[in-house]
């Protein structure tokens, strides 16, 4: 699948994907990966700079802010698709460099490493499992629907 700009998007089945266009990997231990999806990444021509907030030892509830993106025309703000408790930041992201994040959204542009708290449990159920029909068609449907970002502006 191409996005309007023509850039191939992937979309891995075993994640679970946000309408911010984030998605979330549940992982061994009681942990979650977060970070941006490849539409989220690609819907910008240019990624200049990311700010992770959020540090280990935070709480982060459903709603707060994780970080922001930095594109030539806008700054998007990156909001925390479940609740729990920061374990891990992605170094390669924290001097603000988002080559990791537009290389690899899947594997090294990771944001961060959630432990699962109560809150969380009620909450993965509202995210979209990533091998789904009504997932695939909610995917298709964003990316024919998305304008490239900065055209919004």
């Amino acid at each position: 699948m191409k996005n309007t700009w023509g850039k191939e998007l992937t979309f891995p089945e075993d994640l679970l994907y946000t309408p911010e266009l984030l998605w979330v990997k549940i992982e061994p231990d009681n942990r979650l990966r977060l970070g941006i999806s490849d539409l989220g990444v690609k819907a910008v021509k240019e990624l200049l700079y990311i700010r992770i907030k959020s540090r280990v030892g935070h709480h982060l509830k459903k709603g707060d802010l994780i970080g922001l993106v930095e594109t030539t025309k806008m700054v998007w703000e990156i909001i925390a698709p479940v609740s729990g408790m920061v374990v891990a930041v992605n170094e390669k992201l924290l001097a603000g460099n988002p080559m990791a994040l537009e290389h690899d959204p899947y594997g090294e542009g990771w944001l961060l490493q959630l432990e699962r708290t109560t809150e969380t449990e009620s909450e993965l159920p509202q995210l979209l499992p990533g091998g789904e029909a009504r997932t695939k068609q909610w995917i298709a449907e964003r990316v024919e629907a998305t304008i490239p970002l900065q055209q919004e502006l």
